[in-house]
């Protein structure tokens, strides 16, 4: 079968596909030496294969050529977390588990209520807008102690930075626009990392530029690229997945109403709407050693993959997958939405307490929140984020 992971159908619907790429093509060529991996066992397994590495810096080469490496983008990204050995990334963990968890919840329901009060008496928008897209700035920036208004001028530099993820590689002129994206948000950050040294606080940023381990400490680049992709990889994340996962509510009323009369389901509400609907819908490795899967050879160097959207729809692990089910049976699997392995996204647990908060408190101060048209809402369209154009509603 042909995939075209950029058409207007696929990026609607996505499901269908994979169900068929699990059947009929579990290990599906993209191009040459580049992979897709659809079945869950098949992702899980990979995910924690010694074989394979979430190789950034390889990956992009192979991509654009050993001429990336001079680019600013591809160093921001060369800088991130999930590029790093152990030792390194041990260092960013420690920096954001500073804070105890019921001290991070209460930063978070603060950075909620401080938005819903800007815009409660509207009563209607675009929650996308209002909301969604701010919220984990919010929260992030409340954890940096920079002003919102301060990050919200480069939240399109952010969305540029997010593009250069994707399978296809970027025309000239796009990566001309992520580089410039990069080189405004290393200047910015950059300059709160210098403010920070003069002036150190209990914010993340000070964390990170005080964090050691045996001696080890992060360099500047590390602590800039790190504090960029906070904002690259969280706002857009959790972003979507909150307006997923809205839509599934009102997509399926029964299940909405079950969640305002139960609110005990709310933490499985979020792992449910983070099965169903991942707003990150893959993740990818290079291939360190060569291997076979299902009799196909895969060669050193090559990338992988992982359709974590679509091993989390595989019948073999969960039942009646394509249904929406917040008091889903525990399954002996669990859902794979924020990876698996040693590269277990750090975000995690921030992402499911702001999707929690979130939740809760639409529903508890909007109490009449209607979505219209909830079956006609559109999808951004790109395949490395899974997120809607815009949601509106009223209240």
């Amino acid at each position: 079968m042909k995939l075209d992971i950029q058409s207007p159908e696929f990026i609607a619907n996505p499901y269908p596909v994979y169900a068929r790429l699990r059947e009929q093509s579990p290990v599906y060529l993209i191009e040459p030496g580049v992979w897709l991996i659809t079945r869950y066992h098949d992702v899980e397994h990979l995910l924690k294969s010694p074989l394979l590495n979430k190789n950034v810096p390889s990956m992009y080469i192979q991509q654009y050529g050993q001429g990336i490496n001079d680019e600013s983008v591809f160093r921001i990204h060369n800088n991130f977390w999930v590029s790093m050995g152990s030792s390194r990334r041990k260092l960013v963990v420690k920096a954001l588990n500073a804070r105890k968890a019921n001290e991070v919840r209460l930063l978070v329901q603060k950075s909620a209520e401080q938005l819903v009060d800007k815009w409660i008496g509207f009563g209607q928008a675009d929650l996308m807008t209002v909301f969604a897209y701010p919220f984990p700035v919010q929260v992030i920036c409340n954890m940096l102690n920079i002003e919102l208004e301060q990050s919200l001028d480069f939240l399109a530099e952010t969305q540029l930075m997010s593009r250069f993820a994707e399978p296809n590689p970027l025309a000239e002129v796009e990566l001309a626009e992520a580089n410039a994206a990069a080189l405004r948000l290393e200047s910015f950050f950059g300059e709160i990392c210098r403010q920070r040294r003069e002036q150190p606080g209990d914010d993340l940023v000070s964390q990170l530029l005080a964090a050691e381990d045996e001696g080890e400490r992060l360099n500047e680049d590390e602590i800039i690229a790190n504090l960029i992709m906070l904002f690259v990889a969280g706002y857009g994340t959790t972003a979507n997945a909150l307006c997923n996962t809205l839509r599934l509510l009102f997509l399926y009323p029964e299940q909405r109403e079950l969640l305002i009369t139960k609110p005990e389901l709310l933490a499985s509400a979020v792992e449910e709407g983070l099965r169903f609907c991942s707003s990150s819908p893959y993740t990818f490795r290079t291939v360190m050693e060569s291997l076979e899967l299902h009799n196909v050879q895969f060669a050193a160097g090559d990338a992988v993959y992982l359709a974590l959207d679509s091993a989390n729809h595989d019948p073999e692990v969960f039942v009646d997958p394509d249904r929406f089910w917040i008091e889903r049976p525990p399954t002996v699997k669990k859902s794979l939405a924020f990876g698996h392995g040693s590269h277990y996204c750090l975000g995690a647990k921030l992402g499911a307490i702001e999707l929690e908060v979130a939740l809760e408190t639409l529903f508890r101060r909007l109490p009449n929140l209607t979505i219209d048209n909830v079956d006609q809402l559109k999808w951004e369209p790109t395949w490395a984020l899974r997120g809607l154009e815009s949601l509106p509603a009223r209240w």
